[in-house]
């Protein structure tokens, strides 16, 4: 294979690289072919190897090279986003504190109505609960027949809402800490 076909070969088989790449292996191989004196009609696959070998060699030089330089760019790149999120961290903590304060309270804040809402059942049904049993007892001792069993009723009537209002928050409470624990259970459960 004379010099002509040498490079004509090469270019053939770097045709896929980056143009820029492709020249300068075309032009390295041009010049170390002249370099090592090498008339037209020789063949110089006797010192060089083939143009297969020759791209073969070029084409990993040429993708390590590519690779290279991404992993720099890309740690580069990477290091930069870090230190432009901890800018913009700190020039947004005037902000961003103060919203996160005021989100942790509305939490907390509707953590405490929560609660005071299952405290003020529960004392709903107790009160209710009691009520009734006085008014049970009371009754007894209303001078007429007709107070009586209006009292009576009353009695019964607070007594059983009370016993309701009780046992359904009761169980709606377990049901909630059963939902919350179980959730819980669940995930620790995943990460084991």
């Amino acid at each position: 294979m004379n010099r002509a076909e040498f490079i004509s070969e090469l270019d053939k088989r770097l045709k896929y690289i980056p143009r820029e790449d492709r020249e300068d292996a075309i032009e390295y191989y041009t010049e170390l072919i002249s370099d090592m004196g090498f008339a037209d009609p020789d063949d110089v696959t006797v010192k060089l190897g083939s143009a297969k070998d020759a791209a073969k060699k070029i084409l990993d030089e040429c993708t390590q090279k590519h690779v290279d330089e991404y992993e720099e760019k890309k740690t580069v790149k990477g290091h930069a986003t870090v230190v432009w999120l901890t800018i913009l961290g700190i020039l947004s903590l005037p902000l961003s504190l103060p919203l996160a304060i005021t989100v942790l309270a509305l939490v907390f804040a509707l953590l405490v109505v929560v609660v005071a809402v299952f405290i003020a059942l529960a004392a709903t049904a107790v009160s209710l609960v009691f009520a009734g049993a006085a008014a049970l007892i009371a009754g007894w001792f209303a001078p007429g027949v007709a107070q009586k069993a209006v009292i009576l009723g009353m009695g019964l009537c607070s007594l059983a809402v009370g016993v309701l209002l009780g046992f359904g928050l009761f169980y709606l409470i377990r049901a909630i800490f059963r939902k919350v624990f179980r959730r819980g259970n669940k995930k620790t459960e995943e990460t084991e």
